[in-house]
């Protein structure tokens, strides 16, 4: 009897110990398994999915009318532009502000020197330099852009016309010491400078009527071009090895780097590159007007130069260059192909213009594609 209930008391013990094991069992999966989920499971199943919003680009509502770029929103951009005789002879270079013009006309202006007409409006230099004097036909192309001329002294013929009722002009040979400076770290007449700032105030003390915007270019987002070469650098023989032009190009600027005489076209001040993101080049007749001859410009090797009669160009975008024809459209040119006006790139255009004699472009343009 006795042995009995010991052997009871030990069933029940063992009965005892084997449920308090089984429970702590049950408790330190399940504590396992909470541990094995996501910190942040219990707490997001609740709580909806954030997604990032989607940016828009949004279209400029103001654009320049040289550039196409976009302007800021509410900026007045019904003013008129300037147009600055910059000179481009050796002792000249580098130049100022010559990389924020809209647009750059690169002619012959004697022997193998070739000078810029840069138009500004979009920009406004604190420098802008060396300023050189005016030929006539620089003052047809700076009128087709109602801009006002700004120059210092010029050719016979380029300072008549200037100085007429045809364009609005401002000469730094009157306001020297005002709106135009001299430099020290050159000699005359390569030091010749002036500022954006300037030459507005120039204007507004001679009188001229400011709220008028240039007329507007014609721009696309894209390359349209179709079949079109592939180009990657550009050479232009203006006669002599130091005043040749290169452009290279900036696959990732999509731009091209301009280069005079084999060296980089920098800012003086800045450094920054002359970069344009349109090359266009022209042919079209020269005639150096010889000494003697009956002709306001006669001597000096200076030229006649049409830029009205239209004929064959290049127009450079992009890695990539068009045949086209160039045409002046009330004083301004413009490349066409079928028929249909070709669009500018939004950003700086370069127009270079080389004489059709001696072979012309072909002769005197060489177009290469460096990645063949």
């Amino acid at each position: 009897m006795k042995l009995a209930r010991n052997l009871l008391i030990v069933a029940l013990i063992l009965s005892l110990t084997v449920l308090v094991a089984c429970r702590s069992s049950n408790e330190a999966s399940t504590n396992n398994n909470h541990n094995n989920e996501p910190d942040n499971l219990i707490e997001n199943e609740n709580e909806e999915e954030e997604i990032e919003p989607i940016e828009e680009e949004v279209e400029p509502t103001v654009r320049y009318p040289l550039t196409g770029l976009g302007a800021e929103e509410g900026t007045d951009i019904d003013y008129r532009a300037f147009g600055v005789m910059i000179e481009n002879s050796n002792p000249a270079r580098p130049h100022s502000g010559l990389y924020q013009a809209d647009i750059v006309y690169e002619i012959l202006s004697e022997y193998t020197i070739t000078r810029f007409l840069a138009l500004y409006h979009s920009q406004k230099p604190e420098r802008i330099g060396p300023l050189r004097s005016a030929r006539a036909y620089y003052v047809h192309l700076n009128r087709g852009f109602d801009a006002i001329y700004a120059h210092f002294g010029g050719s016979p013929g380029g300072v008549e016309l200037a100085g007429s009722d045809y364009v609005d002009n401002i000469d730094g040979r009157f306001y020297e010491g005002r709106f135009f400076s001299r430099s020290t770290d050159r000699v005359a007449p390569h030091n010749a400078y002036t500022t954006y700032d300037d030459l507005l105030a120039g204007a507004e003390q001679i009188g001229y009527e400011m709220n008028r915007r240039p007329p507007e270019l014609y721009f696309a987002d894209e390359l349209e071009a179709e079949e079109s070469e592939a180009v990657t650098r550009v050479e232009i023989n203006y006669g002599s090895q130091i005043d040749s032009v290169q452009f290279e190009y900036d696959e990732e600027r999509k731009a091209y780097h301009r280069f005079n005489g084999g060296q980089a076209s920098i800012d003086q001040e800045t450094g920054e590159p002359v970069a344009p993101k349109n090359v266009f080049i022209i042919e079209t007749s020269h005639r150096v007007i010889p000494k003697g001859e009956n002709h306001v410009d006669a001597g000096s090797n200076r030229r006649e130069i049409d830029i009205t009669s239209g004929g064959r160009g290049y127009l450079i975008q992009e890695g990539f260059v068009q045949e086209v024809e160039w045409k002046n459209e009330d004083g301004i040119i413009l490349p066409y192909k079928d028929g249909e006006l070709v669009p500018f790139l939004r950003g700086q255009t370069w127009i270079n213009v080389v004489p059709s004699g001696n072979g012309g472009m072909e002769t005197n343009v060489t177009l290469l594609n460096e990645n063949e």
